[in-house]
């Protein structure tokens, strides 16, 4: 009923990182309780920068505090209980905006602190180690039957969109909701960035004391997870005391290893309420404790097996124990720890434990505010200080060399590790070590326990998105303690990628090589694929339709999301009339807008109608050629030449490839006159078209056969020549003549007619 400690061991990653892990990002899942009474939690921030710089604290997107830290100036922030822990049940199975994110310009350890009447626990971020897709799901079995004891696990995205999937529960258990296993085999909902999703049972059900244990939790997109019991059981011995909130935040499986250490709390080994809980991620998983070469256990994926304390190997009269775990694949190790000796008092505390991994950091600088923890009275805890580290390194605390009854102490099985511990340690902590090292505290006052692990989640190089979903723009980046890199492309190194970010710029393969310096030889990440959305839609571009028409804008297949400016989710719209629109485009997380005009068709223009004899040539500009030719707008020709034209009113209409209403012109076709004879008998002297006076820009024109000009209509001589030229008769032959005017529409038509005239003078 209370928890004394959760005993902060180190360990040392095998393929994941440490606990509490320095990044410039952190995210928190939230939780629900079952406690309800005297809540306090708040962050603690802390840094190895001598130079100040601030941290900003966001609830579902929204900022709601910012602090300053640096090295030596580690700070608190209190969060208020709504932002991370619903104490309704109604409030889980729903999206909700609780759970943190918490970012700085420089890397800083953060951890979340909070505590109820008589319990307490911290949440250790991992950083960018501690989100990802893949994620087995645990809790410590329940080993009483309350309505106070529950298994919860909490979901934050970290970016939009996000579906995840739960699933491989046992069809047993019964969920808070009312839904059990056989109705709901699987969950699945949509997340976006700083939404989350509580899932919880209550421990009062036999059924639920370990049927959720070993779940699968998938994402398209990156996420984070907090599992664990607020408030469960954990001792396997007689004692009915012992309960307590058994929290942390969990790993993606890529940062999970094959080879754990653990150094045990403060438990005696006789309550059995220390050892481990340990998660198969694959099928047929051997596991081996200390120096035994034969499996204790041999798992399938999901599978779960508790390790009792009797295992841990004590050594002299220090009380210092410790247990070497090792499998044959992957797993997850949660250490289940005990805050105090004092059985009435048995206290307890589940923390994930990094594997053994030579790649981790040499120095934990700083931890800040080791003995504090928010708590609704006044307390000074007892922190215990253990670490791991390679064999034969120099260890030091706050520049103290540690030796005698502090370590080191050999690991069973394993002789290239040793482990220390250091009591009642105060204050901001600086681990250092000539080899890799990694350190946690166990601590606790009373009925009033906690602890967590620091540093080293990192420890096993894996690719993250520093920025971005989308080439260009997005950065990749790697933890960045170590001493060397090279990023490489489809197995080929990168020329001059020789830190530790890098911005892609195509689709391919990624991974990067990395080096301490020191023992480890060079590792290479396991490989990010970076994935470039289909190529802009080539069915999506701009159209041109007639003023009276719609048409359809089709966007392509291939996309995961469309997003129109009319408000439209698919594929492809319809009806769309003349305007300016878009369409986002979402693929694998990238969004492309792209920008479509549906235009009006511009009519093509009836420029010239040229007319000789009969016959009329039409001359047309503008539209889409090719064009097409009627009189009657039923039978069209491509020749845009017309023959044998009665006289009197005709029309032409032309239309072009857009095949729009078509464009037309009317036009009298007149009588020319072919020959004239000036003899003063009032037949034929004369050639007039001064009927044609009112036409536009109306033009009358006579030339002999070099092409001389002899005569030019006016209003002056009413557009008739009598045979002369300068008031004087011309010779008798065939001279040219041309007649222009324009139709009084919107296209101003220019009509000509051209031909010959015979002209007979007599004296």
């Amino acid at each position: 009923m209370k928890k004394y400690v959760l005993i902060l061991l180190i360990l040392i990653l095998k393929g994941s990182n440490l606990l509490a892990q320095r990044d410039t990002e952190h995210w928190f899942a939230p939780m629900i309780s079952r406690l309800n009474s005297f809540n306090k939690q708040a962050l603690f921030l802390s840094t190895d920068s001598t130079i100040p710089f601030p941290v900003t604290i966001y609830n579902n997107n929204v900022a709601i505090g910012t602090v300053t830290i640096s090295k030596g100036n580690p700070q608190s922030f209190i969060v208020d209980l709504d932002n991370m822990i619903t104490e309704t049940q109604t409030e889980a199975f729903k999206k909700t905006g609780r759970g943190l994110y918490v970012k700085g310009e420089r890397p800083f350890f953060c951890t979340f602190r909070f505590s109820t009447n008589k319990h307490g626990e911290i949440l250790t971020s991992k950083g960018k180690a501690g989100i990802g897709t893949k994620f087995y799901v645990s809790h410590a079995p329940l080993g009483a039957i309350s309505t106070e004891y529950n298994f919860t696990c909490g979901i934050l995205a970290t970016e939009d969109n996000t579906t995840v999937t739960v699933s491989g529960y046992k069809p047993t258990v019964q969920f808070s909701n009312g839904t059990t296993g056989a109705s709901n085999p699987t969950m699945t909902f949509t997340l976006n960035k700083g939404q989350s999703y509580i899932i919880e049972g209550s421990g009062n059900l036999a059924s639920n004391q370990t049927g959720f244990i070993g779940s699968k939790i998938t994402s398209d997109k990156p996420i984070t997870v907090t599992n664990g019991n607020f408030r469960g059981q954990l001792t396997l011995t007689s004692f009915s005391n012992g309960g307590d909130i058994l929290m942390d935040q969990s790993i993606p499986v890529e940062r999970l290893g094959d080879e754990y250490a653990l150094v045990k709390g403060m438990g005696l080994i006789s309550e059995n309420a220390e050892g481990a809980l340990i998660i198969a991620v694959e099928n047929n998983t051997q596991v081996y404790i200390n120096d035994n070469n034969t499996p204790v256990v041999t798992l399938n994926e999901g599978e779960f097996y508790r390790v009792n304390s009797n295992y841990y190997l004590t050594y002299g009269f220090s009380g210092h124990a410790n247990m070497r775990i090792r499998s044959s694949k992957k797993i997850y190790v949660y250490q289940l720890m005990a805050g105090t000796t004092n059985q009435s008092d048995l206290t307890g505390g589940v923390n994930y434990i990094p594997p053994l991994n030579c790649f981790l950091p040499k120095k934990i600088d700083e931890i800040g505010m080791i003995d504090i923890l928010p708590y609704h009275t006044s307390i000074t805890p007892f922190v215990k200080l253990n670490i791991i580290t390679e064999a034969g390194a120099t260890v030091t605390v706050n520049g103290t060399t540690l030796s005698g009854v502090q370590g080191p102490y050999p690991l069973s099985g394993n002789p290239n590790w040793q482990t220390y511990s250091v009591n009642n340690v105060t204050g901001n902590v600086t681990v250092q070590s000539t080899k890799a090292v990694t350190a946690g505290i166990a601590s606790g006052e009373g009925v009033v326990g906690y602890g967590g692990y620091f540093a080293g989640f990192s420890s096993i190089p894996v690719i993250a998105k520093k920025n971005g979903n989308c080439i260009p723009g997005m950065t990749l980046e790697v933890d960045d303690s170590y001493a060397t890199y090279q990023w490489n492309f489809n197995g080929n190194p990168i020329p001059g990628a020789t830190t530790n970010t890098y911005s892609p710029i195509k689709a391919g393969n990624y991974t990067v090589t990395v080096s301490t310096g020191g023992s480890c030889p060079p590792a290479t990440t396991p490989v990010f694929e970076v994935v470039m959305p289909p190529l802009p839609p080539s069915l999506l571009s701009n159209q041109t339709i007639c003023i009276d028409a719609t048409t359809t804008l089709d966007a392509g297949p291939g996309y995961q999301s469309y997003e129109w400016s009319t408000g439209a989710t698919t594929q492809s719209i319809s009806n769309v009339g003349p305007g300016n629109y878009w369409v986002i485009l979402g693929y694998n997380g990238c969004f492309n807008r792209q920008e479509v005009s549906v235009k009006v068709a511009l009519k093509p223009v009836i420029k010239n109608i040229d007319l000789e004899n009969k016959k009329a040539t039409i001359t047309v500009t503008g539209g889409k050629p090719p064009y097409l030719y009627s009189t009657n707008k039923i039978t069209w020709q491509t020749s845009n030449v017309f023959n044998n034209l009665p006289n009197g009113q005709n029309t032409f209409y032309v239309k072009d490839a857009y095949n729009c209403e078509p464009v037309q012109v009317e036009l009298t076709v007149i009588n020319i006159i072919n020959a004239i004879t000036p003899n003063g008998d009032n037949i034929n002297d004369t050639i007039s078209y001064a009927e044609l006076k009112y036409k536009k820009d109306l033009s009358f024109s006579v030339y002999d056969r070099y092409g001389n000009h002899v005569f030019k209509g006016t209003a002056f001589n009413n557009y008739t020549w009598d045979g002369r030229f300068s008031n004087k008769k011309v010779l008798t032959g065939a001279y040219w003549y041309e007649i222009s005017w324009k139709e009084p529409n919107l296209q101003n038509t220019a009509i000509k007619y051209t031909g010959w005239i015979l002209l007979k003078n007599r004296d």
